[in-house]
């Protein structure tokens, strides 16, 4: 039954958690603001509020979706990031709350200067550039993406948060297509190896794109592509940011430093797994 929120609610716990779903506290109160257009704190003052018979059918055919396996922000067709709400779907890799530290180190890099020029590689969503034009006003940047069905959603994002002006977009593998040079070169690319995929959630390896996820035999096939030719299209001095596994930081800056690369280095996320890995063109 689920005459009121609040019973609503625990309807879907109570169902989630019978699942095996781990974030089921979560997922119910998601899909519950979703179908209802409440705030979290007006869910917990208006938990009496009786549903109507329309509004508890759509909550239980949500609810069923996501016992299915299907991630919460594919059902909901959005995801926040960096403060920001991002359309999603089965086009592009819903972004992690990890990779935020992406844009903190973009951030941090290139400041507020009004001539960065700033590429992202394999932009999905858009989610990373997006965000970084939109902290940054004065700045312009490239997106690209092999994915055209990817490049609607990412314009869609941008002009949604008021940057569509200031970003180009270029459909293409990785530097395929980019002639010009840039102050900072970021990437979030597929690192994961075949087999690990094998071991991934159904909710990941079952609708976010293979595309988005497979590195390759060993994780690193987007990495060398990318690295093999990104010293010409950095300025002098520029430097290149990718988000990395856990327990890549040695390959990849490896590969940064065969490819001539300096002043490498490795961020660590809030778990204290290596996240982000850094480098620089020497002058």
């Amino acid at each position: 039954m689920m005459g009121t929120i609040k019973e609503a609610k625990q309807f879907l716990i109570h169902a989630f958690k019978a699942a095996g779903l781990e974030s089921a506290d979560i997922d119910a109160r998601l899909l519950l603001m979703h179908v209802t257009g409440l705030s979290h704190v007006d869910l917990i003052s208006s938990a009496s509020h009786i549903l109507s018979d329309e509004t508890a059918d759509e909550i239980k055919s949500l609810s069923m979706r996501r016992i299915s396996g299907e991630p919460v922000d594919h059902i909901l067709g959005y995801k926040e990031f960096y403060g920001r709400r991002f359309k999603v779907t089965k086009d592009v890799l819903s972004p992690r709350p990890e990779t935020e530290m992406l844009v903190d180190e973009a951030l941090r890099i290139v400041g507020t200067h009004a001539q960065s020029r700033v590429l992202d590689l394999g932009t999905g969503s858009g989610a990373i550039i997006i965000s970084i034009l939109a902290e940054s006003n004065l700045m312009a940047g490239t997106a690209t993406d092999i994915s055209e069905a990817a490049l609607r959603i990412a314009r869609e994002n941008a002009q949604t948060h008021d940057v569509y002006e200031r970003l180009k977009f270029i459909q293409g593998s990785w530097l395929d297509f980019i002639d010009a040079e840039y102050d900072l070169i970021i990437s979030n690319p597929p690192y994961i190896s075949h087999a690990d995929i094998l071991t991934l959630q159904d909710e990941v390896k079952g609708f976010d794109p293979n595309l988005a996820l497979s590195g390759g035999g060993d994780g690193l096939e987007a990495y060398r592509a990318i690295i093999s030719n990104v010293t010409a299209r950095l300025s002098t001095s520029g430097k290149v940011l990718f988000e990395i596994g856990f327990d890549q930081a040695a390959a990849v800056s490896n590969l940064l430093k065969q490819a001539g690369l300096t002043n490498i280095s490795v961020r660590k996320d809030l778990a204290q797994h290596d996240r982000v890995v850094m480098a620089e063109k020497p002058n």
